[in-house]
């Protein structure tokens, strides 16, 4: 990626985005009371630690991928392939009859039509204006548009160009569809619907919904993946289930877009904004559609009607969630959904306000859907997280994370900086924590109830070292744990308690 779109969140636009984010945590967020988890060729450049040198966690179980984050077998740093800016013609969809007014016919045949004319290298163009969509694609039902390996379709900006679609609360319906594609990049518009309807806003709800189920799913096809995609510069909004999916596919980036408005954030997979999903059952990281090198960033989140901001999920690795801008989200934002992610970089993120985790590892599942443990060796490092219920959660049994140089500042209704359940062999290292009021622990350990049998024990090999803890409620609270390390943490300016150990646990310092 280049350097101007991997920074350009730190220019004038970010810090608006983050200082909104900021009086809508301090002047509207709410947080629920809850023991567990609610749930029912340019490239892109890993980026080195606080160090430049990365903590090798322990070795994965899967395949033999050691380290996390952008890097190939071997542990060498790779570069993320996205496509080439477009070699061929350009076609506009106003010359296969495309009309940009507002409330005119069937838009969507005429840049299928388009689509189907152009050949790889070219690029399909959507001029000024509002799109509508009303029929779907005659081979497939379910999309209003089917892109094709190596034709771009780009608008003529985010706010310019709109596709308004008429799918409506549909099974599996998806405004764009890309199965086992690459070379494609998909650029400068925004999605939306005429759902009329209100917007998500109750995680128990699980009746609530319209429009189209996703707005972007990119997917498999006969096995193979897609890759090489680039989406950028999207508005995606007024969707039930996830504004942009990747499912079973790699080399996927997404970066610059803007995700609100569900119309559902109820149990079952509704109201993610970004989902990067594996397969299920697919625990092979030489088939052709292992889910890894995804990157998703510089994104921009209102959660306000967002179960979730990010979701990776099913054994899924090797991805890179950085740089994004969240704010707001009714359960965790950051959300590592429980089924098996692994060695995923999680860096440099920004989450305010959050109901729930700024970024959780493990996941209970509902009744239909049961998750548990995340995967090994996950990575969360370098995030700002502010005023969330918890800046980072460790849950069901999630083992080998590694936790470090995160800045957390606490707000009113916090319960701790960073909490670990049942997550063998997790290391804090680094933190800066502050903020918060009675009640709030920078740090804590304590005992995992888990889920319906899922998940439950204690924290076990916990690495606590190094942490900066400042002008706090209280400090370090160890409620449950073996083989529990504190090593040179500073804590200090503590209204309440600094350290406190139940009785019966052994700490080494």
């Amino acid at each position: 990626m280049k350097r101007s779109v991997r920074n350009s969140r730190r220019g004038p636009t970010y810090s608006w985005w983050v200082a909104l984010g900021l009086v809508f945590f301090l002047t509207a967020c709410t947080v629920e009371e809850s023991d567990g988890p609610v749930e029912s060729d340019e490239a892109v450049e890993p980026a080195p630690s606080e160090s430049d040198k990365a903590v090798e966690p322990a070795p994965s179980e899967q395949g033999d991928w050691q380290l996390p984050g952008l890097v190939d077998r071997s542990g060498k740093p790779i570069e993320v392939p996205t496509p080439g800016p477009a070699t061929g013609k350009t076609l506009n969809v106003t010359d296969f009859g495309a009309d940009p007014d507002p409330d005119s016919d069937d838009d969507a045949a005429a840049i299928r039509a388009a689509l189907d004319a152009a050949v790889p290298g070219d690029e399909v163009l959507l001029p000024a204006g509002t799109y509508d969509l009303r029929s779907t694609d005659p081979a497939d039902e379910s999309a209003n548009i089917v892109l094709h390996s190596g034709v771009d379709l780009r608008g003529e900006g985010q706010e310019s160009t709109v596709l308004l679609t008429s799918l409506d609360g549909e099974n599996d319906s998806r405004v764009i569809r890309g199965s086992g594609v690459h070379d494609v990049i998909v650029a400068d518009f925004t999605i939306t619907s005429r759902h009329k309807g209100p917007l998500g806003d109750d995680p128990d709800d699980g009746d609530a919904g319209g429009g189209p189920m996703y707005g972007i799913h990119l997917g498999a096809h006969e096995g193979q993946g897609s890759s090489r995609v680039l989406v950028e510069n999207l508005g995606i909004r007024r969707f039930e289930r996830h504004g942009i999916s990747v499912k079973a596919s790699r080399e996927v980036t997404l970066s610059g877009n803007y995700v609100s408005e569900a119309t559902a954030v109820g149990p079952g997979g509704q109201g993610y904004g970004i989902a990067i999903e594996g397969s299920v059952d697919q625990h092979d990281p030489d088939a052709a559609n292992d889910s890894r090198h995804n990157v998703v960033i510089g994104n921009t989140f209102d959660g306000r009607h967002l179960r979730h901001a990010i979701l990776l999920q099913f054994p899924t690795h090797n991805n890179l969630v950085a740089d994004n801008s969240i704010v707001g989200s009714h359960l965790d934002a950051i959300d590592l959904h429980g089924e098996g992610e692994y060695l995923n970089e999680v860096r440099d993120n920004t989450v305010i306000g959050g109901h729930r985790a700024g970024i959780a590892l493990g996941n209970s599942g509902g009744a239909k859907n049961k998750h548990d443990a995340s995967g090994p060796g996950n990575w969360v490092h370098s995030n700002d997280l502010i005023g969330n219920r918890q800046g980072v959660l460790v849950i069901l049994g999630t083992p080998d994370t590694l936790i470090e140089d995160n800045r957390i500042t606490a707000g009113e209704d916090s319960k701790a900086g960073i909490e670990v359940r049942n997550g063998p062999g997790t290391e804090l290292r680094g933190n800066h924590i502050t903020g918060g009021t009675d009640g709030f622990w920078a740090i804590r350990l304590n005992e995992d109830r888990g889920t319906d049998g899922r998940g439950t024990g204690i924290p076990s090999g916990i690495l606590i070292e190094s942490n900066v803890i400042r002008q706090t409620a209280n400090g370090i609270r160890i409620d449950a744990g073996e083989d529990l390390s504190l090593v040179e943490n500073v804590v200090d300016g503590i209204d309440g308690a600094e350290l406190r150990v139940a009785d019966g646990i052994e700490v080494s310092r």
